[in-house]
């Protein structure tokens, strides 16, 4: 049987079946959804691209077969694609991971595949296969990113993060747990339970209490305890964790935070004793702000004022220290934040209104950026008083010790100078001869000296006698009865100097005194102001009372002839003092007046002019107001 050949047919047949798969091909070619391209392997000139690589890189059919394959890739990838050009591959090569450039520069990462084609007009070809991959390559490099911040996290943050499984075993630990507790994240993986035994054995059956709870719930729990580190110091923890379920609702894993808070825990305990010894203090303590609001108070300080704390936090400090307010308080704050501790004495006032002179402590210091003051305030009642007894008692000695001149003033000239005049006339009397003449002269003599002597010695017995009586109970005086007697008793000489007296007891006419001083104080006051009139002009005496410093000062004013108090000042109470030799008088009745008032508690003061006038003040206790 010999070999036949091709008919004219068959040719006819296969001609037309080629052509029929050419078509098929670049149908596939074209709606392929995979970009698609074949290329000179000489020229790397576009030969061909399909309809998803127009899409996928934004240029036209034109554009990409005006192009080569080296202009879709960046500058530094083009002697790369040229090296492998030059490299032996085989008809069919995974080309792998490329960074492609679209028309507008972006990048593009994809999957490249290529396979030979047949010559076509003696020019050698290739196809190749693009899959994009950017997705996947930005999702993977926004997971690692991801993971490489978590990890970031779990390394600096202070806390310890865990996760344990569904049987409470420990599968995962961040690094902390080595810095806090000793123990490495592998240590409490391994030996999986180790997490529960180093929690205080007091503490464990938080853990068991709440963990029924936690293991059907995906609320987060909160437990305070304490745990042992490796070298068996004790510190105090806060656990937050939160169970995961799954969709029956069992617990299939726990992750949660482990926080060191062992300082805080040590700062509560300080501030519990410092509170605790703060409350029990004696002394009073508050605070306030720039503004004077009380923020805080400590028992002590309600005792000393009678408010409770809620009343005190409702006030500010000018409620209790009104002399404080205004620009006061603003130069003790601006004081305070140069000095940052100073010390005042002031009065506080209690609820019921009386004042408590107290010596307080300023401390200026910030906190979370806040100024404050902190406060501690000492009653010092029993320190006034007794500053104020010194000082009477300061007082009391230099009044005795002038009256202790005044006496050895007087004892050396008023009664040194009669009783050498007497010692002279009895030296000088005749005894041989009674009858002689001069011992009658003498005698006369001796009688007048001896009388004034007399006055003197009378005069100092009624002032001792004042002075030795200051302790005498005191009664209450009616002013205002005691100028009438007064006046009435001095009337002739009133009319005879034409003088006019204005009075006005409308502040007050009762004081505690003796009546027999204060008749003799108004006799002397009216009477020198008589005596030592101007003779221009018509006398006028002005009396009236007001309150002043706690005490009633009655006032006696007249327009005579005044005192240079410049030249005379020192000398106006003293005993036999006078000031116009020209007018009779012994200068005794100032000294009696300033010795009266200042036996009955109060004090003398005088304002005076020459040729204008003197005021007097004297200043009488008041009694207490009902």
């Amino acid at each position: 049987m010999s070999k036949m050949g091709n008919s004219p047919v068959d040719s006819a047949f296969s001609a037309a079946s080629n052509t029929e798969r050419v078509e098929s091909y670049r149908i596939l070619f074209e709606n392929n959804p995979l970009a698609m391209w074949v290329f000179d392997t000489d020229t790397l000139e576009f030969l061909m691209v399909n309809n998803a690589a127009v899409e996928l890189y934004g240029y036209t059919q034109e554009e990409f077969l005006c192009m080569s394959i080296k202009d879709i890739r960046s500058p530094e990838q083009v002697d790369q694609l040229l090296s492998m050009m030059e490299m032996p591959r085989n008809n069919l090569n995974q080309v792998g991971t490329w960074v492609h450039l679209k028309k507008d520069k972006s990048e593009l990462y994809v999957n490249v595949a290529s396979h030979v084609l047949p010559p076509e007009n003696g020019r050698q070809r290739r196809m190749v296969v693009v899959n994009d991959i950017s997705a996947r390559i930005l999702a993977e490099r926004q997971l690692k990113e991801a993971e490489t911040l978590a990890q970031s996290i779990l390394s600096n943050i202070a806390e310890t993060v865990f996760s344990l499984n569904g049987n409470m075993e420990m599968i995962y630990v961040s690094p902390q747990c080595h810095t806090t507790f000793g123990y490495t994240p592998e240590q409490l993986c391994t030996d999986k339970t180790l997490w529960f035994r180093i929690i205080h054995p007091e503490d464990r059956i938080l853990f068991e209490q709440a963990l029924p709870r936690i293991r059907t719930s995906t609320d987060q729990f909160q437990i305070e305890c304490r745990m042992f580190t490796l070298s068996g110091e004790m510190r105090w923890a806060i656990t937050r964790c939160t169970a995961q379920l799954d969709q029956n609702g069992r617990m299939v894993r726990m992750d949660g935070s482990i926080n060191d808070i062992t300082q805080r825990k040590l700062a509560e305990q300080r501030l519990r004793f410092a509170d605790f010894s703060l409350e029990r203090a004696s002394e009073s303590f508050l605070w306030t702000g720039p503004d004077a609001q009380i923020l805080r108070v400590n028992k002590a300080i309600c005792q000393l004022l009678g408010y409770s704390e809620r009343e005190m936090l409702d006030l500010t400090l000018f409620h209790l220290a009104p002399v404080l307010q205004g620009k006061s308080w603003q130069d003790i704050w601006q004081r305070l934040q140069q000095q940052e501790s100073i010390t005042l004495e002031t009065e506080l006032q209690h609820k019921n209104g009386q004042l408590r002179p107290v010596e307080i402590h300023l401390n200026f210091f910030i906190y979370e950026r806040e100024s404050f003051s902190f406060i501690s305030c000492r009653e010092i009642s029993e320190r006034k008083q007794s500053e104020k007894e010194r000082s009477q008692l300061i007082e009391e000695t230099v009044r005795q010790n002038e009256h202790l001149q005044q006496f050895a003033y007087i004892v050396s000239h008023n009664l040194r100078a009669p009783v050498a005049n007497i010692v002279g006339l009895t030296s000088l009397f005749n005894r041989r001869n009674p009858g002689d003449p001069i011992n009658a002269a003498l005698i006369s003599k001796l009688e007048k000296t001896t009388l004034r002597l007399d006055t003197t010695i009378k005069d100092l017995n009624d002032i001792l006698t004042i002075r030795s009586q200051t302790d005498q109970h005191l009664e209450l005086v009616n002013l205002q009865q005691a100028y009438r007697e007064v006046y009435d008793s001095l009337s002739p000489q009133l009319v005879t100097a034409n003088a006019r007296v204005f009075t006005d007891f409308g502040e007050g006419s009762t004081v505690l005194g003796r009546k027999g001083y204060v008749d003799s104080i108004f006799l002397n006051l009216i009477s020198n102001a008589i005596k030592y009139r101007a003779p221009e002009r018509g006398l006028e005496i002005h009396i009236k009372t007001l309150f002043s410093n706690g005490f009633l000062c009655l006032q006696v004013q007249d327009n005579g002839l005044g005192i240079d108090l410049e030249k005379q000042g020192q000398k106006v109470f003293g005993l036999y003092k006078r000031f116009h030799p020209h007018i009779e008088g012994k200068g005794v009745g100032l000294h009696m007046t300033k010795t009266q008032a200042e036996a009955l508690g109060g004090k003398v003061e005088i304002e005076s002019s020459v040729d204008v006038g003197t005021t007097f003040k004297i200043f009488f206790q008041a009694p207490a107001k009902k």
